[in-house]
């Protein structure tokens, strides 16, 4: 039997709608040969849907709340009440911090790395057990990334990437799993736009390392028994005005910390944001640790600075537990609803408004269901993601979710971001899922299905994973 391996794009950022866009003009060839051969479709990624925790599913099989890594910037409310030293109170990956990424995961979690044998990792931050040799892009990626940061020179870092993926091939190493993320499509898109010309550039960058290293495997003999998979982790919309979420709160009598402003002196809450269009909301006003529902949010925050919130402009709707288990109120300048889980049953009960425009009473068993309930709705397999977020304490007591067009982070964010991510709107949570084989499930994926597909193509048995195998 021939040796099944696998490659991986994830080309970080790339568009549901951008991409198929590209394909259907020509500009993508290598991409569109891919298609031909195999299938193009949809697939919804995770919420927050933004860099770190979105990668969670492809490489684990579990969502953020599961893994407890609830964006890319997160906070402990338990531990920083038991002592503002914690090492462990807050996280940000954008920097320095990017390292603990590794060891915030639970150690009973293995990653794709672990399990598919020799396996090749290039600029993803998830990197536990790799040994430096594998970590393709590792030697130099500070600076690399400081360069395109602060200089908006992003190829490079795709360019040199590719470089090193034909290195390790032409140096004659056999691989069982290679990941490889592109991150300037995700760059270009933050600080110019989706549709910029050098948007498009970077999407030309991945499409022609395709080519290049697909004619390498196919001059071994390799390619008929690889399974080439290319995705994304989320997407991504034009912005086009920033609110503060810290400074709201400070305004509104709730002082808060947030990144890079953490230390202030007795704050009332804490400000977490990713993808500048998620926010996670921390009260500390109280008495205890414990993460609140929606009677203890309205003691501490009171209902007119609440419903303050939920009628801002920049904000489509907050999340919060309510004092029922297992059940969460979604608010916004429409009205309320319920998200519940009840005995495998995910059940949406508009109460005075219809947030998540579902326009109607859902009950469906199972998650499965809840996905393919919601998958084309403005908020694809919302029920099921609010669920998975909030089984994590550092989810907050408060979620929100930014209106397209808006974002939740202001002056701190440098360069400035003209893109953002992180919302449950479909054009965040839609995902482009590329594969060389056909006849796979037709029926609507997540990204964690992924983790199952991949480990089933070597003949693997997850012990434990969310998804589900797509074939």
């Amino acid at each position: 039997m021939n040796k099944k391996r696998t490659v991986f794009y994830l080309v970080d950022g790339a568009h549901a709608e951008i991409l198929p866009q590209l394909i259907n003009t020509g500009v993508l060839p290598n991409i569109k040969r891919i298609i031909d051969e195999g299938t193009y479709r949809k697939a919804s990624t995770c919420f927050p849907s933004t860099t770190g925790p979105a990668y969670l599913p492809f490489l684990t099989g579990h969502f953020p709340g599961t893994m407890g890594i609830t964006g890319i910037r997160w906070f402990d409310k338990k531990e920083f009440k038991r002592t503002r030293w914690s090492t462990k109170a807050m996280r940000s990956y954008c920097g320095p911090e990017a390292g603990f990424f590794n060891t915030d995961m639970p150690v009973d979690k293995p990653t794709l790395f672990d399990l598919m044998g020799k396996s090749y990792n290039l600029y993803n931050m998830i990197t536990r057990n790799i040994p430096d040799e594998y970590d393709l892009g590792k030697k130099g990626k500070g600076l690399l990334y400081t360069r395109a940061h602060f200089f908006k020179r992003h190829h490079p870092v795709d360019l040199q990437g590719h470089e090193r993926i034909m290195q390790m091939l032409h140096t004659g190493n056999d691989f069982d799993f290679l990941f490889a993320v592109f991150p300037s499509v995700d760059w270009d898109s933050h600080y110019h736009h989706i549709s910029d010309e050098r948007t498009i550039a970077a999407y030309k960058i991945a499409d022609n390392s395709l080519g290049e290293v697909r004619a390498y495997l196919e001059k071994k003999g390799w390619w008929t028994d690889t399974l080439f998979v290319l995705t994304s982790d989320h997407g991504l919309t034009p912005t086009h005005t920033h609110l503060d979420l810290g400074d709201w709160m400070t305004a509104h009598d709730l002082k808060s910390v947030y990144y890079p402003v953490i230390w202030k002196t007795n704050p009332k809450s804490a400000v977490f944001i990713s993808g500048n269009s998620f926010g996670s909301i921390h009260l500390l006003n109280h008495q205890g640790d414990h993460v609140l529902t929606e009677s203890g949010i309205l003691t501490c925050m009171g209902s007119d600075c609440l419903n303050a919130l939920v009628n801002e402009a920049a904000v489509d709707f907050a999340v919060y537990r309510a004092d029922q288990k297992n059940t969460f109120i979604v608010h916004n300048s429409s009205g309320q609803a319920s998200v519940e889980y009840n005995n495998g049953s995910f059940i949406y009960k508009p109460i005075t408004g219809d947030p998540l425009q579902l326009k109607t009473d859902i009950n469906v068993q199972g998650h499965r269901a809840a996905l393919e309930t919601t998958f084309e709705s403005e908020y694809p397999d919302s029920l099921f993601q609010i669920y998975q977020l909030f089984q994590s304490d550092k989810a907050g007591d408060i979620v929100i979710s930014a209106k397209v067009g808006y974002d939740l982070r202001d002056f701190w964010e440098y360069p400035e971001h003209k893109g953002s991510h992180g919302s449950l709107h479909k054009s965040h949570m839609h995902v482009p899922l590329i594969y060389n084989q056909k006849n796979w499930h037709s029926h609507p994926a997540r990204t964690a299905d992924l983790f199952n597909s991949i480990l089933k193509w070597k003949d693997i048995i997850p012990s434990c994973s969310e998804g589900e195998s797509l074939f």
